[in-house]
Order: structure tokens, then C-alpha cells, then sequence
């Protein structure tokens, strides 16, 4: 990857955005989503409970409570699964998630409306009164355990409430004062623990998005640090000891190499500048990564020092490697002479002289020496050229080319 990539991508690398409520509203809603199925599973235990009284007192009214609970919790199934539909495609959600909540306060109103009834047919006793409620009340947590942080609880326990007061104030439902103020206590306490899991389901969940970001800048920044330390900050190939690991771990592979020095580089930083300088560098790899990616895809280019590139071609698939070799070394040569740019300067030109050498990657270091004796026989010959270093160490140029 070149480097200006990974500027860009870690700028201020350890910054962690600001999580806003609507993000974390988001998260709550799809993780309670995920988990109201499960929570109507809490359902089975009541619902059996008031079918068993509603058998044993033969109430026609509660049988039908019993069966729109039944209904209303399969219209909460329905619809959450519809929400969760929407979100996932990222459609509007607002109709959607109005209809969930509408059926939980149906439901709400439905539990009201069989305690009510229940609770009269029950009426002389407040042992078995309180006990009842009890039930209902494992009911309620349940549900709020199952998804306190979707918000369900909230229009659950609002119908819940307002059936209860409306059954007591509008319609006599007769109670005593104990029962009554039973009543009272459970809805507050539910709304008040409804409440405090919803607040503490919201710390969490920023908590956690938090921590999550925070561990994905972290494992930005340390994939970051290790290509760094593995490549040239100025041109994105390998450095020297990058290269250097790579070339050992391939044995006695046959490894040419091909060293590239760009002609009369101190006459261009004396005559346009060190910023020129890098420029001109930065082209020159950003060319030879170009030209190898379609000539030589399996090779290893580095920035060797300053102007000096080195590119190893490991397994070279040719019986006569160094033919192969000397073939992607002029198109190296032949792509960096043509190299200009709308903002350099008119006069400035850039070629390369480069050596050419075959040997194991295991004898790296005396294949690099002669690589390097031809790239200076090259520079001797006029520059702009390859030159192959010939079995014996002797110098024999490869067709010269006039620079």
C-alpha cells in the first residue's frame, strides 16, 4: 500500500469519534430486537397461571382476555421482527416501531384487564391476592430483563398503569386498601427499575461502543506501525531490512536482482531543490511498483539508500533467469525515461542506470556486489542502460542504449 494511504487513513489514529444518542438509541433498539423473542418465552409461565383459574372458575371474559393476550403477543413478535426487517435494510422506521409499541401497550392493557377481573373473583383473600400479583410482577421483570434496553417497558407498563387506574377510579373494580396500595407500589417500583435499566443499559452500550472503536484504532495504528516499520516512509516500497528478512526466507530459490540509481540525482537537488529531490524519488517508485505489478508481479522492490532501488525476482520461471531479468529491467529503464510531470520543471528529466545479477537468494550478498558492479559499468557507459553482470565477474554490457 503506499504510504499516502496510510497517512490518510490514521490521521489522528487514537481519536475516538463522538458517540452520539441516536447511534446508541440505535444499538439498544436492534439488541433488544435480537432478544424480545427469547423474552416472550416469560409469557408462557402467567398465561398458563390465569388458564388454569379461568378453568377452574369458569370465566367466559378471561378466557377472551386469555386469547387477545395470546393475539397481542403475537402482533409484539410480528412487528419487532418487521422493525428488525427495516433496520437491517435501512428503510424508514418510524410506522414500523409505532406498531411495536402500540401492541406492548396493547398487551399491558390485556394484563391489567385479567388481573382486574381475576382479582375480583379472587377478592376475599389478600394472601391470595398479593401472590397472584407476585406472578404477574415475575411476568413484568421478566419481560423487562428480556429487553430493558429495546424500551419496551415503557409503553408496556404505561398500559399496563392506566387500565389499572381506569378499572379502580372509572369503573369501581373493588379492592381493599391493601391491594390497592399494592398496586400502586408495583407500578411505581416497575417504572422507577424500568427506568434505571434503561439509563444503565445506555451507559453501557456508549461504554461499549466506545471500547469497541477504541480496539479498532488500536489495531489500526499497530498495522500502522508494523507497515512502517517495514517500508520506506517516503515511498511506500520495503526498506533495506524488510527486503533483506524476505530474500532470507526464501532459501536457495533463485533470486535475481536488479539494482536502479537515477542518473545525476545531486545535479537535480542542486539545481531544483531537495523537495524536487523527493518528488522525483517518489515517482521513480511509484513507477517501478506500475511497471512490476504487470511485468513481474511476485517481486520485491525496496528503496535500497537516497536515489538507489534494489527489485529481487524471486523463482524466476525462465531457464535463462537473467534473460527474464534483463527483460523487466528495461522496461523499468524505458518506464522511468518516460517519466515527467505537469509541475516539474521543463528541463528536468529522470533515467536510471541498472545492474542486473542472477544468483541463489541464500548468496544475496554476492549477488547484490555484482548486481551493483554492472549498474556503475552502466553509469560508466553513458547512463539510461542495463547492464548484466555475466557468470565470471568479468563486465559485458547488455545492448547499450545512448543516453
Amino acid at each position: 500500500m503506499a504510504k499516502a494511504a496510510y497517512q490518510d487513513s490514521f490521521t489522528g489514529a487514537l481519536d475516538i469519534p463522538a458517540i452520539d444518542k441516536q447511534e446508541v438509541s440505535r444499538k439498544l433498539l436492534i439488541d433488544g430486537l435480537e432478544r424480545r423473542i427469547a423474552g416472550q418465552l416469560s409469557v408462557i409461565v402467567p398465561v398458563g397461571v390465569i388458564g388454569w383459574i379461568a378453568s377452574l372458575t369458569d370465566n367466559r371474559a378471561l378466557w377472551i382476555f386469555l386469547g387477545l393476550q395470546i393475539i397481542a403477543q403475537f402482533a409484539i413478535t410480528a412487528s419487532s421482527q418487521w422493525l428488525r426487517s427495516a433496520i437491517e435494510m435501512g428503510k424508514k422506521t418510524t410506522i414500523r416501531k409505532n406498531l411495536w409499541m402500540m401492541a406492548e401497550a396493547s398487551s399491558g392493557i390485556i394484563w391489567a384487564a385479567m388481573m382486574l377481573d381475576v382479582g375480583v373473583l379472587i377478592g376475599g383473600s389478600d394472601a391470595v391476592l398479593t401472590t397472584w400479583v407476585t406472578i404477574l410482577v415475575t411476568m413484568v421483570v421478566s419481560v423487562l430483563l428480556a429487553a430493558p434496553i429495546a424500551g419496551i417497558a415503557f409503553p408496556l407498563l404505561g398500559g399496563f398503569t392506566a387500565a389499572v387506574a381506569a378499572g379502580i377510579l372509572l369503573f369501581g373494580k373493588d379492592f381493599s386498601n391493601f391491594a390497592e396500595l399494592a398496586l400502586a407500589f408495583m407500578c411505581l417500583a416497575l417504572f422507577i427499575i424500568a427506568k434505571a435499566v434503561n439509563l444503565q443499559a445506555h451507559k453501557s452500550c456508549h461504554d461499549g461502543i466506545e471500547v469497541e472503536r477504541l480496539s479498532q484504532r488500536l489495531a489500526e495504528e499497530l498495522q500502522r506501525t508494523s507497515w512502517l516499520s517495514q517500508h520506506d516512509s517516503l515511498t511506500g516500497l520495503l526498506n533495506r531490512s524488510a527486503l533483506q528478512e524476505r530474500i532470507a526466507e526464501l532459501g536457495d530459490m533463485p533470486s535475481p536482482l536488479i539494482l536502479l540509481d537515477i542518473d545525476h540525482f545531486k545535479q537535480i537537488n542542486d539545481s531544483y531543490g531537495h523537495g524536487q529531490g523527493d518528488e522525483v524519488i517518489a515517482a521513480v517508485s511509484a513507477c517501478i511498483s506500475e511497471t512490476l505489478e504487470e511485468a513481474a508481479p511476485d517481486a520485491l522492490a525496496a528503496r535500497w539508500g537516497g536515489e538507489e532501488f534494489i527489485i529481487a525476482l524471486p523463482d524466476c520461471n525462465s531457464p535463462d533467469c537473467k534473460t527474464d531479468a534483463a527483460d523487466i529491467a528495461e522496461h523499468l529503464r524505458s518506464a522511468v525515461a518516460k517519466l515527467t510531470h505537469q509541475d516539474w520543471p521543463a528541463r528536468l528529466r529522470v533515467t536510471g542506470s541498472l545492474g542486473v545479477a542472477c544468483g541463489p537468494a541464500s548468496a544475496f550478498s554476492v549477488t547484490f556486489k555484482s548486481a551493483d558492479s554492472a549498474m556503475y559499468e552502466a553509469k560508466e557507459q553513458g547512463r539510461n542502460r542495463v547492464v548484466c553482470a555475466p557468470e565470471g565477474g568479468k563486465k559485458a554490457p547488455r545492448v547499450p542504449r545512448a543516453a
